[in-house]
């Protein structure tokens, strides 16, 4: 009887901690250019910072639309209101497509300097690396994978603690307009927040789903890359992937954690980053979205630890009387 409970709750405990997709072997041949995406960095630093309501911010704005625009995909312009400033979410989708179950986000406002804060300046890594890497997937996904993600560039992340304003405004506002129907078509969600630094590391995050996570880190080992993407957990991070989560959709934080010293200075310049550094994210990403984001992947949600206990109680206490009953049958 010994051995049939103990092997009973080895198979629980494995049914609730194990993700069944992380096996999965790369097919794909990724063609990513982290020099292009570098390009597009450079591009958005060039209007100077870009903080919510900012004439440089618009004209930045203006530039990806009509960059998404280029390579066929269909922009709206998300507005609202916060703080009596006019803020705008870029949404990006292929052939109207309004179901497309990955969401690949980003933010690209820049830190507007506050009493005793300067301000992220540029905001090379903190807002136009991940940015960057968006620009570039939409250039170079293959067509039929396209209609999987829907592109959604974050207005007012970073403006949290300057002027009373809360952080991750523009994901919060995209989550509220979402509707149930809309909701249960997600399968998951990806942000990508200062992944541009030459010394890029990239742990887990601790608040992101863990099946999506395992999927992702994956993809990165397969391709060679655990000295960027590291298998240990830093945080968790108040950051756009937050909104999406409090709502039941499976989503994670690909962030440098910790963040580097010129996070929130003036020296948050191109120089920091490397066309390497978005190569690799990059990379990994092109081969998530053409592979796994157009199948019927689902990513369960993390189990608590209390809920695996309870579950290892509840069989200790339901076998050994169920055993004896049928013994007796």
């Amino acid at each position: 009887m010994k051995g049939l409970w103990t092997g009973l709750v080895v198979v629980l405990l494995i049914g609730l901690t194990v993700n069944p997709h992380t096996m999965q072997q790369i097919s794909h041949i990724p063609i990513f250019d982290g020099a292009d995406a570098y390009s597009y960095l450079v591009d958005q630093c060039d209007f100077g910072p870009r903080p919510p309501g900012s004439e440089n911010l618009s004209l930045c704005r203006a530039m990806i639309t009509e960059t998404f625009e280029s390579f066929g995909w269909n922009v709206t312009l998300q507005n609202f209101t916060y703080k009596e400033v006019e803020c705008v979410n870029i949404i990006a989708r292929w052939n109207y497509q309004t179901n497309s179950p990955v969401i690949l986000g980003a933010h690209y406002d820049t830190r507007p300097p506050g009493t005793s804060d300067p301000g992220s300046g540029l905001g090379a890594n903190d807002g136009a690396s991940g940015v960057a890497v968006i620009l570039e997937l939409a250039d170079i996904l293959p067509l039929e994978a396209r209609s999987s993600v829907e592109m959604v560039l974050f207005d007012a992340e970073d403006s949290g603690g300057i002027s009373g304003w809360e952080w991750i405004q523009g994901s919060t506002y995209y989550v509220s307009q979402l509707s149930t129907a809309r909701r249960n078509t997600i399968n998951a969600m990806i942000l990508l927040d200062m992944v541009g630094d030459v010394n890029l590391e990239i742990p887990r995050e601790r608040s992101s789903t863990v099946s999506l996570q395992n999927s992702i880190w994956n993809i990165a080992d397969q391709l060679g890359y655990n000295d960027t993407f590291i298998d240990a957990y830093r945080g968790p991070i108040i950051d756009d992937h937050r909104p999406f989560l409090d709502v039941g959709i499976a989503a994670v934080d690909l962030i440098q954690v910790p963040f580097p010293s010129y996070w929130h200075t003036l020296e948050d310049t191109p120089d920091k980053c490397s066309a390497e550094s978005l190569d690799i994210v990059g990379t990994v990403m092109e081969v998530f979205l053409v592979e796994e984001a157009g199948g019927a992947i689902v990513y369960p949600p993390d189990y608590p630890i209390i809920l695996i206990v309870g579950a290892v109680v509840l069989v200790a206490l339901i076998i050994p009387p169920l055993y004896l009953w049928l013994k007796k049958r």
